[in-house]
C-alpha cells in the first residue's frame, strides 16, 4: 500500500486518532484514550428531534392555514360570483328587480354558506336604471371573509377581514 492512500474508512479513522494522540499527547491529563473516543461517538439524536420539531412545527403551522385560508377565499369567491349571477338573472325577469335581486343573493348564499345574511358581512349594491326592456341592470355582491392573520405586519392592512366582489351585468327581458 502506497503511503497517504487509504482503502477503507477504518483506516483513515484510524490514522487521524494516531494524529491527534501524537498532537495532544502534552495536554492529556487524565485518561486520553476516553477523550478521543468521544470525538468518534455518534451523539443520540434524542434532542435533535425535538428541536427540529420546534423549529419546523410553526411554520407548518402557518402553511396549513394558510392553504385552509385560500380554501375560504375561493369558496366565498365562488358562491359570490353565483349569488350576483342569480341575483341579476331573478331581477331581468321580475316585475320588481329591486326586492327580486336582494331576495335572490340573499337566499343563494345563504343556501351554499349558512351563516350569510345581509349585515356586517354581506352587501349587495344593484343598480337598476329602469324597468323598460333592454335595460342594464347590475347586481354587485360583497362579502367580508376573515383574515386568520390579520395581526401580522403584511396582513394588517386588511383588517378584519378581505372583501370578495361578484359582479353581474344582465339586461331586463320583455315580459310575455
Amino acid at each position: 500500500m502506497q503511503p497517504g492512500v487509504f482503502k477503507t474508512g477504518y483506516e483513515i479513522k484510524h490514522r487521524i486518532k494516531q494524529k491527534l494522540k501524537k498532537a495532544c499527547k502534552p495536554f492529556c491529563v487524565n485518561n486520553c484514550r476516553n477523550n478521543f473516543s468521544s470525538i468518534f461517538r455518534i451523539s443520540r439524536p434524542d434532542g435533535n428531534v425535538l428541536l427540529e420539531l420546534a423549529l419546523v412545527l410553526p411554520v407548518l403551522i402557518l402553511v396549513l392555514a394558510g392553504i385552509v385560508q385560500f380554501g375560504f377565499i375561493l369558496n366565498a369567491k365562488t358562491a359570490v360570483t353565483a349569488a350576483a349571477y342569480e341575483a341579476a338573472r331573478t331581477a331581468t325577469i321580475s316585475d320588481d328587480p329591486g326586492s327580486a335581486a336582494m331576495a335572490a343573493a340573499e337566499n343563494y348564499a345563504s343556501s351554499k354558506l349558512p351563516g350569510w345574511r345581509f349585515g356586517d358581512r354581506l352587501n349587495a349594491v344593484i343598480n337598476i336604471p329602469g324597468t323598460a326592456p333592454g335595460t342594464e341592470i347590475s347586481v354587485e355582491v360583497i362579502y367580508r371573509v376573515p383574515v386568520f392573520f390579520n395581526r401580522l405586519q403584511p396582513f394588517s392592512e386588511m383588517g378584519s377581514g378581505l372583501d370578495i366582489r361578484g359582479i353581474s351585468v344582465m339586461r331586463i327581458e320583455e315580459k310575455e
